[in-house]
């Protein structure tokens, strides 16, 4: 996959519906996660799309559960937020990971780095003379 044309019309991919500029079909996930999976009918959304061996669901499904998991805050194995999984929340394409020289997102992107301590300041002892 390639850079993207900057005066390139928005469109949505084929296999996550994500809305952005696209260097084809797919957003880079999907191209990617097709190139690694073989295309089945998903368990999830029944469309036929790559889906993966274990459970058998697509990227969009996969991604609708770890969102799931994360709004929960607790730290969970990805199966039953699967099977829960009844709706699909669409995104911006290319929004997950900053393309690299962007500004860091997520805790690390906001959180502010400490200022180093002050050096003590140096005592000068006096003594007055009468």
């Amino acid at each position: 996959m390639g850079k993207i044309s900057e005066n390139k019309p928005a469109a949505s991919c084929s296999g996550c519906f994500a809305w952005g500029q696209l260097p084809g079909r797919f957003c880079r996930g999907c191209y990617t996660y097709g190139q690694q999976h073989a295309v089945g009918e998903c368990v999830g959304c029944r469309r036929q799309v790559p889906v993966d061996d274990k459970h058998g669901y697509c990227r969009l499904c996969r991604a609708q559960a770890t969102w799931a998991i994360k709004a929960s805050g607790k730290a969970s194995v990805i199966e039953p937020y699967l099977r829960q999984v009844t709706c699909q929340q669409l995104f911006f394409a290319n929004l997950q990971r900053p393309k690299s020289g962007g500004p860091r997102v997520g805790k690390a992107g906001r959180r502010v780095l400490k200022p180093p301590p002050l050096p003590e300041p140096h005592r000068v002892i006096t003594r007055q003379r009468n």
